[in-house]
């Protein structure tokens, strides 16, 4: 797996809990300041898949899910826990000629501290397990500035990972400053590309899709008061 593949995978992960815990994470006015710390196991699996809609538009599906063991300490929230599932669907439609984006729509969810054997690693980056599981997700309304939780609606998830092909070493670090915050998030550890086999919303993955397995640390921060 690249370098660019582990650090994205390792940010959705952490968008995903920064949203799932309300709005002090979206927040950016200053007193947002935190880490976010992640050490352990995860295994990612996504999808991405476009058609033509026959009337000069395009309208393009993407479907994520992620499962982490270890341990996670967020400053957020003030809580550490053991093990993470979280899962994001959106859709996108846009103009084939101006590239305009015509309409979205995206839902995403986490819950934590399941039950013992719901996710399970095998040695190494051999494996990765989720057992049928039922999570709520959120609609996601956004504007400029912030997204606010919509409707939500609960989902049943399942899957196995495989690991196939070599094992690599990555790191990954950026920075960034929106004017309000300065972020910074960095990552190192072992990872493995990965067969999926499973359903998301019942649904199984098409189109361009990839699945991973990986191990170690990320790292993500924010500071907000003195920028």
């Amino acid at each position: 797996m690249s370098r660019t593949r582990f650090a994205l995978a390792s940010a959705a992960i952490v968008a995903l809990l920064v949203l799932s815990t309300g709005s002090v994470a979206a927040d950016t006015t200053p007193g947002g300041d935190g880490t976010f710390t992640q050490n352990g196991k995860t295994a990612d699996a996504y999808s991405s898949d476009c058609s033509s809609n026959g009337d000069g538009t395009t309208t393009c599906s993407d479907v994520g899910l992620s499962i982490f063991a270890g341990k996670m300490s967020d400053s957020f929230s003030g809580v550490t826990h053991a093990n993470q599932v979280c899962v994001s669907i959106g859709s996108f439609t846009y103009d084939d000629e101006t590239g305009e984006s015509l309409a979205d729509f995206y839902e995403s969810g986490c819950q934590v501290d399941l039950a013992k054997g719901t996710i399970q690693f095998g040695k190494g980056l051999s494996s990765a397990t989720l057992a049928t599981t039922t999570i709520s997700i959120a609609q996601w309304i956004c504007n400029e500035q912030t997204c606010e939780p919509g409707p939500s609606r609960d989902v049943t998830v399942v899957g196995t990972w495989t690991g196939v092909g070599p094992t690599f070493s990555s790191k990954s670090r950026s920075s960034g400053d929106d004017g309000t915050c300065r972020y910074s998030d960095s990552g190192k550890g072992s990872s493995r590309e990965a067969s999926f086999g499973g359903t998301i919303d019942g649904q199984s993955l098409s189109g361009d899709s990839y699945a991973s397995i990986t191990d170690g640390k990320f790292t993500y921060r924010s500071r907000c008061s003195e920028v």
